[in-house]
């Protein structure tokens, strides 16, 4: 027999995940409203989360990075995943775009028959501590499939953990949208055109060594204009510099 949670223990946990929600409702950029949400989900052991609205079928590599909205994801893996057109083959993306309900990645062979190279990608995201995960699906208005993600080496959510993250992760989502459409109705940051070079080939997958060759330029100078990029973009990684970029325009 399951020992119901003491009323002030509901309490408690009620306010807690209230006070979450206002410190995600004043956050001002989208890494703050990341750091919020890792800063909870750590409680029960995700170390990592990216979410976005599910890109069109066929759509390409860069269009695909457009899509993500909040990025604290490896980011080899995600050098690995998007170049090798993991998106429309990984199984908790299928699932996302069926309208599943949330679901761990462990319960995956109980929900869907998963195919092989499936199960390759779920294997090879456990390479980079994605080894387990807690997907949630949402949807827009307009029926467009929202997956938020949360993934770490070992996930030990209660039932309790994974009603009260639906909610906050729906309200970050929400929050996070709003901030995406003020920064595009907002002046873009300038790249300078050795900037907007680097940046050019970085969302065509090259590497920082591939970009130096191509350039012909050392690699500490090509890392340095990414690294002013992202500054610029107010990003953290090279990947969310290219989802930005292609948001705002400066890469077609």
């Amino acid at each position: 027999m399951k020992i119901p949670i003491p009323a002030m223990d509901w309490r408690r946990r009620l306010d807690d995940m209230f006070d979450f929600l206002n410190d995600i409702r004043k956050s001002s950029t989208r890494e703050e409203i990341c750091r919020h949400l890792l800063f909870y989900t750590k409680r029960f052991g995700a170390t990592n989360l990216l979410a976005g609205p599910i890109p069109p079928p066929h759509a390409l590599r860069r269009e695909q990075i457009a899509h993500i909205l909040l990025d604290a994801w490896p980011e080899k893996w995600s050098e690995r995943y998007f170049p090798n057109g993991y998106l429309y083959r990984d199984p908790t993306i299928q699932l996302v775009s069926r309208g599943n309900m949330p679901f761990l990645w462990s319960e995956l062979d109980t929900i869907c028959n998963v195919a092989p190279f499936g199960r390759r990608i779920m294997d090879e995201a456990a390479e980079f501590n994605l080894r387990e995960g807690l997907t949630l699906p949402f949807a827009t208005m307009e029926g467009h499939a929202i997956g938020f993600s949360v993934a770490g080496e070992k996930l030990e959510p209660d039932s309790h953990d994974r009603l009260a993250f639906q909610f906050i992760a729906a309200y970050a989502f929400g929050c996070v949208a709003v901030l995406a459409d003020v920064k595009r109705n907002t002046r873009p940051a300038r790249l300078s055109p050795r900037q907007h070079d680097v940046l050019r080939w970085a969302s065509e997958g090259l590497t920082v060594d591939e970009i130096a060759d191509h350039l012909h330029i050392s690699r500490n100078t090509a890392d340095t204009h990414l690294r002013l990029v992202r500054e610029r973009l107010g990003v953290t990684s090279t990947i969310h510099a290219v989802a930005e970029a292609f948001r705002l325009g400066l890469i077609a």
